[in-house]
């Protein structure tokens, strides 16, 4: 008698272990999938990442510059926020700026918005802007620039007093203006980055999260 209830509780914990094995192999499978799955998506995205950088910077030319394609700066000692892709060359910015006069008596807020300006000519995407050698701007920069400049003086005038909007100031400079919706002008101002509002593309942030939710998933486990 004893030798049989011995020998049942031996079989009722070699059934528990064989349970406890393949519950073990079903769970290494399911995590196995989960994973697999995470890194086919992982995967996905880099390859939609990088196919939509190649696009970007393949649609990108230079006609100021003789339709040369953009490139890294890291030299640039101006508009050093086009480094990473630009159009001009920091030698060019040296003959080109020199030549370009602020107003007279512009204060720092109009002498910024006219280097933004200038700084056109770096700007990657300039092919959407710079056509026939003319430079169309926004209507809504126009608008800023106006307002910065309004006090600096201007063939011997305050801005404000010659002209009655952003538009006609930016006209008098022999730019085309455009009105922000109907696109194909250039704008540019810089602003307080947050990392709350950092931007970041979608294929970034799906990677990203695939990359937290394996290892969360190796910790469950």
């Amino acid at each position: 008698m004893q030798y049989c209830t011995a020998r049942s509780i031996v079989l009722h914990k070699i059934n528990r272990l064989g349970d406890l094995h393949k519950f073990t192999a079903f769970r290494n499978m399911e995590k196995l999938s989960r994973m697999h799955l995470l890194l086919v998506l992982c995967t996905v995205a880099l390859v939609q990442g990088s196919h939509r950088a190649k696009i970007s910077t393949t649609e990108n030319y230079c006609p100021y510059f003789k339709n040369r394609a953009p490139a890294p700066q890291p030299s640039l000692k101006n508009c050093t926020w086009y480094k990473e892709n630009a159009c001009c060359l920091q030698t060019e910015l040296d003959l080109i700026f020199p030549q370009v006069l602020p107003p007279l008596g512009a204060s720092d807020r109009c002498l910024r918005y006219t280097n933004f300006l200038m700084c056109y000519v770096c700007a990657p995407d300039q092919n959407s802007f710079y056509k026939s050698e003319r430079l169309t701007v926004c209507e809504a920069f126009c608008d800023k620039w106006f307002a910065a400049c309004g006090d600096a003086k201007f063939k011997g005038m305050k801005i404000e007093q010659l002209f009655n909007s952003g538009k006609e100031f930016c006209q008098a400079r022999k730019f085309s203006v455009r009105s922000v919706t109907e696109g194909d002008c250039f704008s540019y101002e810089q602003e307080i980055v947050s990392c709350a509002l950092v931007k970041v593309p979608a294929w970034r942030v799906l990677w990203l999260a695939s990359i937290v939710a394996v290892f969360y998933l190796n910790r469950s486990f």
